[in-house]
């Protein structure tokens, strides 16, 4: 029997692979990759999301301590002892709830006020603009407050009450309690915010 011509080129060829592992190997490759390109896309859109309700919360925050002012002006030029206040919050002008005389408590007011009938819109007093937000984008509404007259002051030491009056003591300086709440751009995003003034 003769030799086959080329035996050695015979032995060197290389086995051929099973193919059927290899495209297992690929599809699990792709299957990983696809799954890594799906949680990096899921968290860019949660830090997107984040950094849009940051950005809501901040605007609304702006709103509101542009509210407090207004209802500093409010009060400087218009209210005194005789502008309405009553427990019933008529118009936004509150008595603390400690100093009504049926039912004295110290339940804080905002938790169960109407903000639509009992509180007074930004600039409805002080013509003040409209506020907006990024881009001139408009709020979801305007922000309110209301202004609670709190029990008078306590003379400074070594002062009386009636420093500047003539017959009848007057109050020198009274304490305002401005309770103020704003939204952003979405109505969902809330912020409030509490002061005090005191008018001279």
């Amino acid at each position: 029997m003769r030799n086959p011509p080329f035996p050695s080129l015979r032995r060197a060829l290389p086995r051929r692979p099973r193919s059927g592992f290899t495209l297992i190997a690929i599809l699990v490759m792709i299957v990983v990759l696809a799954f890594l390109a799906l949680a990096a896309v899921s968290t860019g859109i949660v830090q997107e999301r984040m950094a849009g309700n940051a950005r809501d919360r901040n605007v609304a925050l702006q709103a509101a301590e542009a509210a407090l002012r207004d209802a500093e002006v409010d009060i400087e030029a218009n209210l005194s002892l005789t502008s309405g206040f009553s427990a019933a919050c008529g118009n936004g002008l509150c008595l603390a709830p400690s100093m009504t005389a049926s039912n004295p408590s110290s339940a804080p007011r905002w938790t169960n006020l109407d903000w639509a009938e009992q509180s007074r819109a930004y600039g409805s007093v002080t013509g003040a603009t409209s506020l907006k937000g990024p881009g001139n984008e408009p709020l979801a509404s305007q922000p309110r407050y209301f202004v609670e007259m709190l029990p008078s002051l306590p003379a400074a030491v070594g002062n009386s009450v009636c420093v500047g009056c003539t017959t009848i003591a007057t109050e020198k300086a009274r304490a305002y309690r401005i309770t103020v709440r704003a939204t952003g751009v979405r109505d969902s995003t809330v912020v409030m915010l509490q002061s005090v003034y005191v008018k001279q």
